[in-house]
């Protein structure tokens, strides 16, 4: 019934406009809002004409925000305008479009695919993490922020890592670096670049509420430590206390606690099954039974949290190992 009167009332108000339209006043369009778009990949070419090879205005980073400026119905080329007036043309692909309303919902699905791709160059890398740093302000909400500091880490270490081997004193590396030396620390051994285990943690103890807290221990964990243990039991075991044991204190039943108990397990079978130490490793006992026991202190009683279906074997083996220091 309420269909039917809506459709019986549209001619009566046609009529009426139709026998009033010469006495109406003519006003003009309202002009359409500005439709915002932000480019989606890194090094973006601002173009004179709508030509790929037309003369270069500028280079656009990652997260540039664009108006667009209506000159047609063509879908390939866009007309922008910068936030500096500067006019040009953009490739539509290489943008993506930005409500005003819901800006983080663009924000997350260009981080999102920024990450995910594999082979970017470090200055599409350093591009992505200036873009988060850029936009994580926006992030009021609780999770969201910690969503986007973790997206942070992560650039980051897909940073450091595009930094070639041996070139860490050249520029722009050598700038950058410097720059983040409170997040990165340079592992020997490994000949490469990484985020901090204590910047990780400290990510996590400001978002420990949050519902992506597990994920922040979990990215400290598979980051890992830089140095070398070079055969030694008890830096192993100090190292995973560092690591799956950190894990297992913050999130004993968190996502990834069966997992972090599965390596304690699979690495003492390596070294020392039964609490026999290989002889591929090393063990001292005048030297070195301070420091294991108090890695396989700091294990056993992570492990004891946690409901692993390893737990049992975990805690036997670590028992068996701080028994070889009598």
């Amino acid at each position: 019934m309420r269909c039917s009167l809506r459709r019986s009332a549209l001619p009566r108000a046609l009529a009426f406009v139709t026998a009033f339209a010469p006495f109406a006043v003519v006003t003009h369009a309202a002009a359409p809002p500005e439709q915002a778009r932000i480019t989606a990949v890194a090094n973006v070419t601002l173009r004179a004409t709508p030509s790929s090879t037309a003369t270069a205005v500028a280079r656009l980073p990652l997260g540039t925000e664009l108006i667009v400026v209506p000159v047609g119905l063509d879908k390939t080329w866009l007309r922008v305008r910068l936030a500096d007036e500067r006019h040009g043309w953009v490739q539509a692909s290489l943008t993506e479009p930005l409500d005003p309303a819901w800006r983080w919902t663009t924000f997350d699905a260009i981080i999102a695919s920024r990450l995910g791709r594999k082979g970017d160059m470090f200055p599409a890398q350093v591009e992505l993490v200036s873009f988060i740093e850029r936009v994580a302000p926006e992030y009021t909400n609780p999770d969201g922020r910690a969503g986007v500091e973790l997206a942070r880490l992560r650039a980051l270490s897909l940073a450091a890592g595009a930094i070639p081997f041996n070139q860490s004193k050249r520029e722009p590396y050598a700038a950058w670096l410097a720059s983040r030396s409170v997040d990165l620390v340079y592992d020997e051994p490994g000949g490469r670049w990484m985020v901090r285990d204590t910047a990780i943690w400290n990510v996590h103890q400001k978002h420990a509420a949050s519902s992506v807290a597990d994920d922040i221990a979990w990215f400290g964990v598979t980051n890992g430590l830089s140095g070398e243990c070079e055969g030694h039991i008890a830096c192993y075991l100090y190292a995973q206390d560092q690591l799956q044991g950190e894990y297992l204190r913050r999130h004993p039943a968190g996502r990834h606690a069966a997992e972090a108990v599965d390596t304690v397990v699979t690495s003492i079978d390596d070294f020392a099954p039964g609490g026999k130490v290989q002889p591929s490793f090393y063990f001292d006992r005048t030297k070195d039974c301070a420091e294991l026991t108090k890695a396989v202190a700091g294990l056993t009683a992570a492990v004891q949290r946690s409901k692993a279906g390893s737990r049992d074997r975990a805690l036997s083996q670590l028992a068996a190992l701080r028994s070889s220091c009598g």
